[in-house]
């Protein structure tokens, strides 16, 4: 199998948020570390390799259907770096702790994510979104 470039890495990333999770098993190191503020009080150490990019898309796509991620800005290379700026956007399913927004509501924010390439994997990622904005929409301040 030919390795793939930093694009095409990001469209598949890109491609998991929309469709299939089972594609980082082929593109993600086994020790990619994900460098994100969390609110839910884990640290960035206690999930590593594709689980921990899994982990981002499920915990990130559980209070929502018709979750739809588009780039806005990208994917730019820099190698051995790529990046680029992504929207979210989805339907409240309920059930969030602290939000007050009614179900069914459409929500969208962004962010930028930054991933460490090499030899066709994802060493390292970087995220930072717009999570105030998303906490805004769902009435939870």
């Amino acid at each position: 199998m030919a390795i793939l470039d930093e694009k095409q890495i990001y469209n598949l990333w890109v491609k998991a948020w929309n469709d299939d999770v089972s594609v980082l098993d082929n593109i993600t190191d086994p020790h990619c570390l994900v460098h994100q503020v969390r609110t839910d009080g884990r640290t960035s150490d206690e999930r590593k390799g594709a689980h921990a990019l899994k982990g981002i898309i499920t915990d990130g796509c559980a209070f929502f259907n018709n979750v739809k991620m588009t780039i806005e800005v990208g994917p730019i290379v820099d190698r051995p770096y790529v990046s680029a700026r992504w929207k979210f956007t989805g339907v409240y399913n309920g059930g969030m702790p602290g939000a007050k927004a009614e179900m069914g509501k459409k929500i969208s924010f962004n962010g930028t994510d930054i991933f460490l390439v090499q030899e066709g994997k994802i060493k390292d990622y970087w995220v930072s979104s717009d999570g105030i904005y998303l906490m805004e929409q769902l009435g939870v301040f």
